[in-house]
């Protein structure tokens, strides 16, 4: 019997076992970051797991200062980064969300995630939970 090592493709074993455990998205966050204007932008890619469709996915973020104070982007009068797909995700597709770009008065020292939603075709809203909010979720 020969015996196969587990092959190094990180986001493939991410998936298995997200199908494994039944989360259903895995999320993939790009920061771009201009430090010299103490800019951030945020590529978002969300891949549905499931075999429905998602009809509506939201995931809102937070940058934070090296003291962990949330920032608020310079042109905005609320803290959030909201990254929102509108469009249906078709189970095995992934789709692109792009946030930003932001400029905050501070220099930002990384990303929160509060909260990541979404809606099957059947209508039931989904929240991941905060313990699973890493699982699903691989920063570039």
């Amino acid at each position: 019997m020969q015996c196969s090592k587990p092959s190094g493709n990180f986001p493939e074993n991410r998936k298995a076992y997200l199908r494994e455990v039944g989360l259903p998205i895995l999320v993939t966050i790009r920061p771009r970051h201009k430090i010299s204007t103490k800019e951030l932008q945020l590529f978002v890619k969300t891949e549905n797991l499931t075999n429905i469709n998602i009809s509506k996915f939201q995931i809102l973020f937070f940058a934070l200062d090296l003291q962990k104070q949330i920032l608020i982007p310079e042109d905005k009068k609320t803290p959030e980064l909201i990254c929102s797909i509108e469009k249906k995700i078709q189970p095995n597709v992934i789709l692109k969300c792009h946030v930003g770009p932001y400029v905050y008065t501070n220099l930002w020292s990384s990303i929160q995630i509060q909260s990541i939603s979404f809606t099957t075709e059947d209508q039931i809203r989904h929240v991941i939970s905060e313990e699973d909010l890493d699982d699903v979720t691989v920063w570039l």
